[in-house]
């Protein structure tokens, strides 16, 4: 059992084991034989909550079971974006690509995992690695339309999953897009990026009520590091664009389109 999956199992435990019953709206989506499946309803903007089974973000969908696959198609899934690179063998590896009734794409968003648990780990004495990464995938506008125009190709009602390996930095990227595009608020895209690295309730407790990083002794903790890398990207693209929609905009993605997409946002 994995980390994903056994703080799922904490916080919403699953009521009965049928797999072609819908999940709950919750955000935490119970899917044992995945790791950090997550809806990305529930969010405040100015014109309401983010809509739930609408957005799906995960990690690597090569181990789901056939149980797991006909539950998040139950649950409206109908359009699978990969963010890994080629040499990941996306097509042959992602459950979704082959599946019946599930449009599949691939766009490679950066060119490896920066979560991999063989170069992680460590801390970076010189700076933050991650940003470097981040700024490279934010650059990346080509498959950044890509996305958005997948997305809103979307039929009236279904779901969009997308995913990397682990779900944490290429899907955290493509999430803090839709979420800023949504006019959620910094603390809350913040929190959602965190959700990867900690438990709920620790998340909550130092983006929204301030309380310190809880290093556990003799041991890294990947909090700080994440925290400022996430809150750098806001700032960044804000700073840069003034907002989530004008970045956008700059990727050559046309309003029908980003309007779409922030329609299926909120529903």
């Amino acid at each position: 059992m994995g980390f994903f999956d056994a703080m799922r199992k904490a916080l919403f435990p699953l009521a009965g084991d049928d797999p072609n019953r819908p999940l709950e709206p919750e955000r935490f989506l119970d899917i044992p034989s995945g790791e950090n499946f997550r809806d990305l309803g529930g969010y405040d903007t100015p014109d309401g909550p983010t809509s739930y089974q609408r957005f799906v973000r995960a990690g690597t969908t090569a181990y789901l079971t056939n149980a797991d696959l006909t539950r998040l198609e139950t649950y409206g899934v109908r359009r699978v974006i990969d963010l890994r690179s080629h040499f990941e063998d996306p097509r042959t590896s992602d459950r979704f690509s082959r599946r019946p009734g599930v449009e599949w794409l691939n766009v490679p968003l950066f060119d490896y995992d920066l979560s991999d648990p063989k170069l992680t780990g460590v801390k970076i004495p010189d700076g933050n690695y991650l940003i470097d990464g981040y700024l490279t995938m934010i650059s990346n506008r080509p498959a950044i339309r890509q996305i958005f125009e997948f997305i809103a190709g979307t039929p009236e009602g279904a779901a969009v999953l997308f995913h990397c390996a682990a779900g944490m930095d290429r899907t955290g990227m493509t999430a803090f897009l839709l979420l800023g595009l949504a006019g959620v608020p910094r603390e809350q895209i913040v929190a959602d990026y965190l959700y990867s690295f900690a438990p709920q309730a620790e998340v909550d407790a130092v983006v929204f009520e301030g309380a310190p990083i809880r290093v556990r002794e003799g041991s890294w903790s990947p909090m700080p590091s994440r925290k400022e890398a996430i809150e750098f990207m806001v700032d960044r693209v804000e700073e840069g664009y003034g907002t989530v929609g004008a970045y956008l905009s700059s990727c050559g993605i046309s309003d029908d389109c980003l309007a779409c997409v922030r329609g299926m946002l909120l529903g």
